[in-house]
């Protein structure tokens, strides 16, 4: 039997669609046509055979892709965990009852408890924040593990968000530094990038939060972030950040010559990259 991989999850960005207009994303010029369904089921394929046990969809925003359900279905039946990251502006109860025996986790980016601040940032409307609570709650109900995604910004950073963490009640919730990729969020770095002291104050404000099951929260710094990743573009490729300048490769090369050529195993590691999924 095959050595069990260091890098057991990875997170495919099915299509480069979004709805939202985040200033800070770093996925924003992916540039990329998806790749055909049936094409996309054998890369999956590929995945879970190379060890991966846990993928993520994600974008752009994954509700946009007409087969995000089918692919949840076809990693689901090929033994892998599975978890869509999504603003949450397409989901509704609903469907989270339709595809509940597929998906296991849902992540759902909320970078402020202030609806001004979500909306300054691009995110949303100005019920961005309310629409999430009433999506966790439907998520629980439907026996499918929630997770709250949170990247720190100017706007943010001296903000105390325990009071939404415990009324969305998540299973994990993680908490991560604006990242500038060069090409990605240049225009937004100037005014919404904060400093390694801001983002620790902000770890230490919530340092003492308790989610389920006695978990802690997760804090990843942009030095935690960078090439600790193993990403996939909509077009198959695989994607890295190291240096903060995006790199391409073929899914050929990198499962021939071993994903940590590609990603940093103890950056992976040490920011939590395996967990009990």
């Amino acid at each position: 039997m095959p050595a069990q991989p260091t890098i057991r999850s990875v997170n495919w960005h099915l299509t480069p669609a979004c709805n939202y207009s985040c200033r800070f994303c770093f996925a924003r010029n992916l540039g990329e046509r998806p790749v055909s369904f049936s094409d996309g089921s054998r890369i999956l394929s590929r995945l879970a055979d190379a060890g991966m046990e846990k993928i993520n969809f994600a974008g752009g925003e994954p509700l946009l892709h007409p087969r995000l359900f089918d692919y949840c279905q076809v990693a689901h039946d090929l033994g892998m965990t599975v978890s869509i990251t999504t603003n949450g502006s397409r989901l509704t109860p609903e469907l989270i009852l339709a595809h509940r025996n597929c998906i296991d986790w849902i992540a759902l980016s909320v970078d402020s408890a202030s609806e001004e601040t979500e909306a300054r940032l691009g995110r949303g409307d100005g019920h961005h924040v309310s629409h999430c609570i009433c999506l966790s709650n439907a998520i629980r109900d439907a026996g499918i593990r929630l997770k709250i995604n949170t990247t720190v910004t100017a706007l943010s950073w001296d903000e105390d968000m325990t009071a939404f963490i415990r009324r969305a009640d998540p299973d994990r919730w993680k908490v991560l530094q604006m990242l500038h990729i060069r090409g990605e969020n240049d225009e937004a770095v100037a005014d919404l990038s904060v400093t390694d002291v801001e983002f620790r104050a902000f770890a230490d404000r919530h340092a003492g939060v308790v989610l389920r099951g006695g978990v802690r929260p997760v804090f990843e710094s942009s030095a935690m972030i960078e090439g600790s990743y193993f990403m996939i573009t909509p077009g198959g490729r695989v994607k890295t950040d190291t240096g903060r300048v995006i790199r391409k490769f073929s899914l050929d090369d990198v499962l021939g010559a071993g994903v940590s050529r590609y990603v940093d195993e103890m950056q992976y590691l040490g920011r939590g990259g395996v967990y009990a999924w």
